[in-house]
């Protein structure tokens, strides 16, 4: 029987790691991105979410007929963006953190379930979140905003889900902080915009930034074999 995973926002950082570590344990792998690349890359822009939802639908229904042992949706799309107080960003990174951190991702999990929840096989939903989702940063409102609203979505729909037939497992990881370019974005903000950036500053410069390699790792271990729906998970409590 084949295993089958989907991450969207896999074109780089951990992203990219999780997509490496499911090909190596010879899962079927599609990652939807708008600047990956490879076999398994399906160029999608999540700022455009009505043609985004069509790709989406087009591509899990290629899937959706076929014979699998497991099936995972990886959330890990995210922008950050705008950073500062609200009253200076601009609508247009305002409508495109929505589209993206939003109104996309709403609109792949609603595919996902709609494709797959039918299926007589183990199936999950993973959102990758952030810290930022349960506690005050500021100068990063939006961003907060965007994962806290996940975070409750992805609750509530695992408690859903435990009166369907054939239940999709539904699950929440904190990666930590990590040395991927998104660090690069903050560590690169004003004192100004972004107050807490010493904060992110020392953190790296102390080496406390953990391998996104390494949490790939320990979240295909979350996904394919310890994680239960309605599970909150920190993946750097697994570090050894």
């Amino acid at each position: 029987m084949r295993q089958l995973t989907f991450i969207a926002g896999g074109s780089k950082g951990l992203g990219a790691e999780l997509v490496n570590v499911f090909k190596q344990k010879n899962h079927q792998v599609v990652e939807f991105s708008r600047s990956g690349n490879g076999s398994a890359h399906v160029k999608v822009d999540f700022n455009q979410p009505e043609n985004a939802s069509k790709i989406f639908q087009q591509t899990f229904s290629q899937s959706a007929n076929q014979q699998w042992q497991s099936i995972n949706l990886i959330v890990n799309t995210a922008l950050l963006p705008p950073f500062g107080s609200m009253l200076q960003a601009e609508v247009k990174t305002i409508q495109q953190h929505i589209n993206l951190n939003v109104t996309s991702t709403m609109l792949l999990l609603k595919a996902y379930i709609t494709a797959f929840q039918k299926l007589e096989c183990k199936k999950t939903i993973t959102y990758i979140t952030s810290g930022a989702a349960r506690r005050d940063i500021p100068g990063l409102a939006m961003y907060s905003a965007s994962k806290a609203y996940f975070d409750r979505y992805i609750d509530t729909t695992a408690k859903e889900q435990q009166t369907c037939e054939q239940p999709i497992d539904c699950m929440i990881i904190n990666p930590g902080v990590m040395d991927t370019d998104m660090q690069v974005e903050i560590r690169s903000q004003n004192k100004a915009d972004f107050p807490m950036v010493d904060l992110w500053q020392e953190l790296y410069e102390q080496g406390q930034l953990a391998k996104p390699e390494v949490i790939a790792q320990i979240c295909f271990n979350i996904i394919t074999q310890t994680g239960k729906n309605a599970g909150y998970y920190t993946a750097q409590d697994f570090l050894d």
